[in-house]
């Protein structure tokens, strides 16, 4: 199943458990129907009671809906705010990038490594350092705001196989869709439990009159059985959906990392650690089906058995987990080393057909290309990029062009915006950028994402105006140059306002026009002679159902034009708003419009990869063949 079928079935998933939603709903109402009609009208004499039971039955209804979902509104509002908010809700600490801790360094490592292999911005790492069990958990609603949190079991007693293993697992989760299903989850649930806090509230003595208490206190109790009774439904369905995307995600961690002893280590120790993966603060409850492993004790379990999930990785398992007593001292702290990945590196020809494939997914090739990349990232480099204000110098300095008066315009541009000193700071960095090879501006990028998302509004809305100024600045900037700016601003966008991005478009008929205008732009940047780009545009423009059928030289007959950024740009913002299918259209005629000479270099690989990234598709680094 690739990325593109794994988003239509979390949408399928989330119509699933909405339709099971309403049919717990339906049930408590009828439920807080029947307590009312025993409690409070079973002894009326009056015999037009009856008559009136279709008012009371709407007036209960109507009363039970508002309590519920205006409880799973209330914590939506709440969770808007994404994975940095569910984290600390949890009792998470952000991990400062340039932390001294061993530990925390490893950590940070390995979310990096995975995070440029699988195409994706750096998710914010957190710690849960109250929590001794060992689990994880991945929060967020998109990449954009994704969090990657671990216990400080987990992080001190794992080894970086291990922890590589269980981050892997996690990275499915993002990359699959599964945690914005997580969050819907958490909503619902918090809207159930309503009914059971009005119940233990109508059940205070203080809330009671005395004349009526026997009602009030069985109402109360009825109110508490039945809101605990749509808590048992809701788990049920908790476990239903959690429970085969986690076998889904533990085959995509071995997947990753083409290393089974990680993510099965990671396991044993859950199953044979005295504290075993348990999450002591009360909050885990509602979110119990995110983490890595079980957090707390259900009948209705989350997750599948240790052992079955040990042996499906592990086919010569024999059963036996190791002991660890819960005051067993944490591992010794191991030096920084890199990942290490068995088997050989595949890869195969890129094709218009195969790069669309790649999205959502990475192996151990894609790892071990990444790992290649952030080895080439000057030391000075790695130093800025954990600073908001040194990740925004590093940023200035990607859009930077070569041509030294044009270079030295750009920064003029800059005068009104950013202080002198960042201006000049700017500039050394480019200095110390000059020359990079194009395949590493995007890791760059990403890796620039955590720091950036700590400036405040007002330093994120003057970094945007930079970033503006520095594009408008010079006419001749390239498509990738533009699409870096449109990358960063969507990004921080989206981890700003997480919930935000919505579908607006479901066919790509509504797109014709912006298809075209991209296809053309591609076109003639994909492409040095003018004959190669017009062919190019043609092929590619008949890739799409709507333009396949139409003559050549006809009227209605597309044609290729040199449109400027602003309106290459406006197709593209329509795109990212645009269904999955509609993306891997419009993504396989890029493809193909690019690569229509059959052959492909690392600008247009990247160039590709920059257009996929504007849409919100998650594409790994392209691994080109390796030159004999």
């Amino acid at each position: 199943m690739n990325f593109f079928e794994h988003q239509e079935k979390s949408k399928r998933n989330t119509a699933v458990l909405v339709a099971l939603f309403s049919l717990a709903v339906t049930l408590i109402i009828l439920a807080v129907y029947f307590v009312v009609m025993v409690v409070f009208f079973s002894s009326s004499a009056d015999p037009g009671s009856t008559g009136s039971q279709p008012e009371i039955f709407i007036t209960v209804g109507l009363g039970v809906l508002m309590i519920i979902f205006g409880g799973s509104l209330f914590k939506s509002m709440a969770l808007r705010r994404g994975g940095p908010y569910i984290a600390e809700n949890l009792g998470g600490r952000r991990v400062n990038p340039a932390t001294s801790d061993p530990d925390e360094k490893k950590f940070i490592n390995v979310v990096e490594e995975m995070a440029i292999a699988a195409g994706i911005p750096v998710p914010v790492a957190y710690v849960l350092e109250n929590e001794r069990g060992i689990n994880a958990f991945a929060a967020g609603y998109t990449p954009d705001d994704a969090v990657v949190a671990v216990t400080d079991g987990c992080l001190r007693r794992l080894t970086r196989d291990e922890l590589q293993g269980v981050v892997a697992h996690e990275f499915s989760h993002i990359l699959n869709g599964d945690m914005r299903l997580n969050i819907r989850l958490i909503a619902m649930i918090s809207g159930i439990l309503v009914i059971a806090s009005i119940g233990r509230l109508a059940l205070r003595p203080g809330i009671r009159t005395r004349k009526n208490d026997l009602p009030f206190m069985l109402a109360g109790l009825a109110l508490v059985i039945i809101g605990y009774a749509g808590v048992v439904v809701s788990r049920m369905i908790q476990s239903a959906v959690s429970r085969q995307r986690e076998y889904l995600a533990d085959a995509s961690a071995v997947q990753f990392t083409r290393n089974p002893p990680g993510i099965a280590g990671a396991l044993k120790k859950i199953g044979g650690f005295a504290g075993g993966s348990r999450i002591k603060t009360p909050r885990a409850e509602e979110a119990s089906h995110m983490f890595f492993s079980m957090a707390i004790r259900s009948i209705f379990a989350t997750h599948p058995p240790i052992k079955q999930r040990i042996q499906r990785i592990d086919p010569s398992f024999d059963g036996n987990l190791p002991s660890v007593p819960e005051d067993a001292p944490p591992i010794a702290r191991e030096a920084a080393a890199a990942m290490e990945f068995g088997g050989s590196e595949s890869r195969s020809p890129v094709t218009p057909q195969r790069f669309s494939k790649n999205a959502g997914l990475m192996d151990a090739g894609h790892m071990k290309h990444s790992l290649e990349l952030l080895a080439t990232v000057p030391d000075i480099i790695r130093q800025e990029i954990k600073d908001p204000m040194g990740a925004s110098a590093v940023v200035f300095a990607l859009l930077l062009v070569a041509d030294p008066a044009e270079r030295e315009h750009q920064l003029k541009s800059l005068e009104k915006i950013v202080p002198d000193a960042m201006r000049h700071h700017v500039s050394l960095m480019y200095d110390t950028l000059v020359g990079l090879d194009t395949s590493l501006k995007l890791p760059l990028l990403d890796l620039s994402i955590p720091a950036l998302r700590q400036l405040s509004a007002s330093q994120l809305e003057t970094f945007k105006k930079a970033v503006d100024a520095l594009v408008a600045s010079d006419g001749r900037l390239s498509l990738f140059e533009y699409a870096l700016q449109l990358i960063v601003s969507s990004r921080l966008d989206n981890a700003s306002h997480p919930a935000a991005g919505k579908v607006k478009f479901k066919s790509l008929e509504p797109l014709t026009d912006d298809a075209v205008v991209l296809i053309s732009k591609l076109a003639i940047e994909g492409h040095g002679s003018s004959a190669d780009a017009e062919n190019a545009f043609l092929s590619a423009i008949r890739q799409l159902p709507m333009l396949a059928d139409i003559p050549e030289g006809s009227a209605r007959a597309p044609r290729m034009e040199n449109h400027s950024f602003e309106r290459v740009g406006k197709a593209l913002v329509n795109f990212s708003a645009a269904s999955p299918g509609v993306k891997k259209t419009i993504l396989d005629t890029c493809a193909y419009c690019v690569l229509f000479d059959q052959t492909v270099t690392t600008r247009e690989a990247e160039l590709l990869r920059a257009v996929a990234y504007v849409l919100g598709l998650p594409v790994p680094p392209v691994l080109l063949p390796k030159k004999i």
